[in-house]
């Protein structure tokens, strides 16, 4: 009587072990909050993007330092970029300082907004070649931000990306 007890319910027990008790691995409330994103793998090519039909400006918060090389250029993913003009702004702190902005226009593009110049937060011209922005790295500070502004909004649907190569530290 027990041997036939045990083979029909044993199975049952395990079946209802497996589907009921415990909780998954990534689970939010079984994973500690305190060493999130410190070892978090971070990607080599980052894209910041601006979507004007949810705001003109977009900001990115940096979670570790890094070298960033800059683009000569931003693609534009959806609608019209003819007569657009973005300004990025680079280790901007929450007090609004920032350490350098670079500006991007649109020349008869459609599709793409070209490197204009970068200049420090006190207005000097600091890069205005695109040859110079291909092979110069800039740090960025774990903290601060990069702030993309469209400067003359139309509210349309366009969606333009800016994408970076960096070596986070």
């Amino acid at each position: 009587m027990l041997s036939i007890l045990t083979k029909r319910l044993c199975p049952l027990m395990s079946l209802a072990l497996a589907f009921g008790c415990g909780k998954k691995i990534n689970d939010p409330e079984t994973t500690s909050g305190s060493n999130q994103g410190q070892n978090q793998e971070l990607p080599a090519i980052l894209t910041v993007q601006v979507n004007e039909s949810e705001s003109a400006v977009k900001m990115y918060e940096l979670p570790r330092n890094a070298w960033f090389t800059l683009p000569n250029k931003l693609q534009v993913r959806a609608g019209n970029g003819i007569g657009k003009k973005i300004t990025i702004y680079y280790n901007l702190l929450e007090s609004g300082d920032y350490e350098f902005q670079c500006s991007y226009n649109s020349i008869g593009q459609s599709t793409e907004l070209l490197f204009e110049k970068c200049e420090s937060s006190n207005g000097l011209e600091i890069i205005s070649n695109t040859d110079d922005l291909e092979t110069m790295l800039f740090p960025m500070d774990k903290g601060s931000s990069i702030k993309l502004q469209l400067t003359n909004p139309a509210g349309t649907k366009m969606i333009i990306d800016s994408t970076y190569l960096v070596d986070w530290k």
